[in-house]
């Protein structure tokens, strides 16, 4: 068949067209492959960090069923793991089991959350842990340790990149060599023993005792205070600083909370300083210093002494430090209202300090600034010295403390300072009326500070 030069030349390029579109599809559904692959081990990324945080605080609520001394406190601790169970469980069901072994461990996780709800049950009765009730806790705790440190190393190993749960052998070898663990815990529950150490996991500690505060009330420390404009925030944060007010520079208003504040910054050298000042009575709630960070040769004591003086010279009395942490250059401390020998964690103080210079580079007063109002503290009912706690415990000190409850009020306790069998150290919280336990905590102890869970 005879073509035209120019009807072949069309040919040509319809052809060339038609590669070029088809090509195009290709490469278009190729990424629409990549971004789901990538879509997908995103969402197998946070499910698996969330089933080591989810096993991490099972094993914390274990270690305080342990600490319980009455049948209400068990029944609520066992309700807290329980809910652990649920959440870790449903980050299983979420992973890929194509590619990684988690049976043994869902097992547990069930088995577990059936004997906890059992025991909540028997709390809810009024009847409290028995000796081999106990003994079978101690060995349900030490093995969701171990199963949460694997769980926790391995998500920071997600995080950090170094495995991907898109392509999970490493982490199945990790797993699967681990041996197979008969706990006696008095219902026989056969599961994956994870064979290491329980690494530190920040996310199931805090920066304090009862730090996070329901804040949708009205902050009490501001009630009655006038409202302030841009240069009355001006001058409140130059006070601060001790810096002139033509070096700040008001960014924005923000109020949509309970708590409006005028956001102010300033350029002191190398460093970037923020602050946010309320728009009732114009008291600082925050101040952050952005700096490069270096170890130093300020002491903990020497930065706690720096932000003790620092809480006084800016108004801020009778603050008693709680506890603290040292890394990264910075020590963060949290410190507490002290009034008539109690200690109010209501209202709450986090100051932090450089390491290298002792300098204080930031205060976050929320807490504080939420709760803060002179009570009518009533003493403890009970002899404090008397009281029985639980026989896992040994009572290192005590001392009256005033702590929120999830009902947007507060309650005084007795704080009680306890060692646990395995040399770690708990606060049990006895109601200061009743002598009913209000609230237990863990104390973390680390070479950085100690924390609580």
């Amino acid at each position: 068949m005879w073509y035209s030069k120019k009807t072949g030349r069309l040919i040509i390029v319809y052809a060339l067209a038609a590669v070029a579109v088809m090509g195009g599809f290709l490469w278009r559904s190729e990424r629409e492959k990549t971004a789901l692959r990538r879509t997908v081990a995103v969402g197998y990324d946070h499910a698996f960090v969330e089933l080591a945080d989810a096993v991490g605080a099972l094993d914390a609520s274990l270690q305080k069923t342990l600490c319980a001394a009455t049948p209400t406190m068990v029944s609520d601790l066992c309700a807290e793991g329980y809910a652990h169970c649920a959440a870790a469980s449903q980050a299983i069901a979420s992973l890929p089991y194509g590619n990684i072994e988690l049976e043994h461990t869902a097992a547990f996780l069930a088995k577990t959350g059936d004997y906890l709800s059992y025991l909540g049950r028997m709390g809810a009765r009024g009847e409290g842990l028995d000796e081999e009730t106990r003994e079978a806790l101690t060995a349900l705790s030490e093995s969701a340790g171990q199963v949460a440190g694997t769980l926790a190393d391995l998500s920071a190993r997600l995080i950090a990149g170094d495995i991907s749960t898109a392509e999970l052998d490493r982490a199945e070898d990790t797993i699967a060599g681990a041996e197979d663990k008969l706990v006696g815990t008095g219902f026989a529950a056969g599961f994956k023993d994870m064979e290491t150490d329980l690494p530190e996991m920040p996310s199931l500690i805090y920066d304090g005792p009862f730090s996070q505060h329901i804040e949708s009330l009205k902050p009490q420390a501001l009630a009655g205070l006038p409202e302030i404009g841009e240069d009355e925030a001006k001058k409140a944060a130059a006070k601060f600083l001790g810096i002139e007010e033509s070096k700040l520079t008001v960014l924005y208003l923000r109020e949509e909370d309970a708590m409006p504040v005028y956001v102010l910054t300033c350029q002191n050298g190398n460093e970037t300083q923020t602050l946010e000042v309320t728009r009732a009575g114009g008291r600082v709630v925050w101040y952050g210093t952005a700096r490069e960070t270096a170890e130093g040769d300020v002491t903990p004591e020497e930065a706690l002494r720096a932000a003790q003086a620092f809480l006084a010279d800016h108004g801020f009395d009778h603050m008693a430090s709680t506890y603290y942490t040292a890394e990264g250059g910075e020590l963060m401390s949290n410190f507490a209202y002290e009034q008539d020998g109690v200690l109010c964690y209501p209202d709450l103080v986090k100051v932090t300090v450089a390491l290298d210079t002792g300098a204080v580079t930031g205060l976050e007063a929320r807490g504080y600034l939420m709760n803060h109002t002179k009570r009518d503290l009533p003493g403890v009912s009970f002899d404090p010295d008397a009281v029985t706690l639980s026989p896992a415990l040994t009572v290192e000190s005590h001392r009256p403390a005033l702590i929120p409850t999830p009902g947007k009020s507060e309650v005084l306790c007795e704080e009680y300072l306890c060692k646990t069998p395995e040399g770690k150290h708990a606060l049990v919280y006895l109601n200061a009326r009743s002598g009913a336990e209000e609230r237990i905590l863990l104390l973390l102890e680390t070479d950085a500070g100690t924390l609580t869970v």
